[in-house]
This record gives structure tokens, C-alpha cells and sequence, in this order.
């Protein structure tokens, strides 16, 4: 497995690559989600799947939760989901829907990139009577899988990697550290020992790279993006 994606030079070909695993491993349909840090209301995301055309046609124009939904219980790095008809509430109505269109049982988990991009990778079976049984192999596996993906599609410069830039000088990572613990500029000119308005001049920089309205929104980012 790692030999083929570390060989591999072209993007189109790793999407091929993981639907190879997961025949290999019983599934029929894969799901690559790629999500960013930031912005935080409408994070850049980014998905590779094979899933029958008239589900995703559905997903679309239905405005469809599910993806909300594997989001929301993959939430941090190295969750483990297991979609079966256990699964209940808000989620049951998903599920139904997509066995309509051959889509059952499967599994997920999720990863953080070297960009801090969060990747969720989901298989799933067309095959109603195929119980997905987690064990420890599997569950490395998949974790290995979407680990080489990421990493992957790093090394080839693919567009769903691609994360904000933000170089930040040390002047300002120490003022928005002190943004970051509730400082005014008042209190954060006289803890670095410059003036007031030299730590405005940085904040209302930084506020225009990122093209954010406080100073409170560009430490959150920097946080999220792992800068401070």
C-alpha cells in the first residue's frame, strides 16, 4: 500500500488508489472528505467519492445532512464511526435514504493532515447483508490509508491541500499570543515594551491579510491553523 501512493506522481490517479483498498477490503463505495481550519463558517471542503451518481445528484439537491453528520462524529483526529442500524436519531434518516439508492453499512475515520486540514475517510457497502465487523486490523488500516491519502495529495501540490498561507513575523506571533489571553493593546504594548501604536499598526496588518474584522478573529485563526 505505502509503496504505491509513495510512487504515485499524478493527483487523478490516488481517488483510484483507495477505491483499490477498499474492494480489498470488502466495500464497495469510498468518501475522501477534506476539510480546512478556516474560515470557520464556511470552511474550504473538499471531497473524492464513488458513491452511485443519483445518491450524490440527491445529496446536492436535497441539501443533505449526512456530510454534516460524519463530521460531526468524526470530529477529532482518530475518531472511529461504524454506520449500521444501530445507528439512530438524526442519522437514521440518512441511512435510509441512501440504502434507496444501494448505499449500507460502512465505516469512518478521520485524521489531521501536516497542514492541519482534517481528513475523514468513509467506506461503505452496496451489499445489505454485509455487517461490518470492526477489528483492530481494520481500524489501522483505514487509519494507515487516509494517513498515505493526505499525505499524498500533499506531495502533489493537489488543490484540496492547498491551506492558507499566513507567514507570521515573531513581532506578531507575541502580540496575538497576548490576543489570544484577552490583552488590549494597552496592556500588550507595555508587556513587549513598545508603543500602543505599534501593536495597532500589526493587528490592522494582519486584520488585511486575512481579511478579518478584529484582532479576536485573527488570533482564532492563527490558533486554528497551528501558528500560536
Amino acid at each position: 500500500m505505502q509503496c504505491n501512493f509513495s510512487q504515485e506522481t499524478e493527483v487523478g490517479r490516488v481517488p483510484l488508489l483507495i477505491e483499490q483498498q477498499a474492494k480489498r477490503l470488502g466495500f464497495d463505495f469510498y468518501l475522501l472528505l477534506i476539510r480546512h481550519p478556516v474560515p470557520f463558517t464556511r470552511p474550504r471542503t473538499f471531497y473524492y467519492c464513488n458513491f452511485p451518481e443519483e445518491w450524490i445528484n440527491f445529496y446536492c439537491s436535497e441539501n443533505s445532512t449526512s456530510l454534516d453528520l460524519i463530521l460531526k462524529h468524526c470530529y477529532f483526529p482518530g475518531s472511529l464511526r461504524v454506520w449500521d442500524d444501530k445507528c439512530a436519531g438524526e442519522g437514521e434518516t440518512v441511512m435510509q435514504t441512501a440504502r434507496q439508492f444501494g448505499v449500507f453499512q460502512g465505516i469512518s475515520t478521520s485524521a489531521m493532515a501536516q497542514n492541519r486540514a482534517k481528513g475523514i475517510l468513509l467506506f461503505a457497502s452496496s451489499d445489505p447483508i454485509n455487517i461490518v465487523k470492526l477489528t483492530t486490523e481494520l481500524e489501522l488500516k483505514l487509519q494507515y490509508l487516509l494517513e498515505l491519502s493526505l499525505t499524498t495529495l500533499i506531495r502533489l501540490n493537489d488543490i484540496s491541500m492547498v491551506s492558507v498561507k499566513l507567514e507570521l513575523s515573531d513581532r506578531e506571533r507575541e502580540i496575538l499570543k497576548w490576543v489570544a489571553e484577552g490583552k488590549t493593546s494597552a496592556e500588550i504594548s507595555l508587556i513587549l515594551s513598545i508603543s500602543q501604536h505599534t501593536v495597532n499598526f500589526h493587528q490592522k496588518k494582519m486584520q488585511k491579510r486575512l481579511n478579518a474584522p478584529n484582532k479576536t478573529q485573527i488570533a482564532s485563526y492563527a490558533a486554528a491553523m497551528g501558528l500560536i
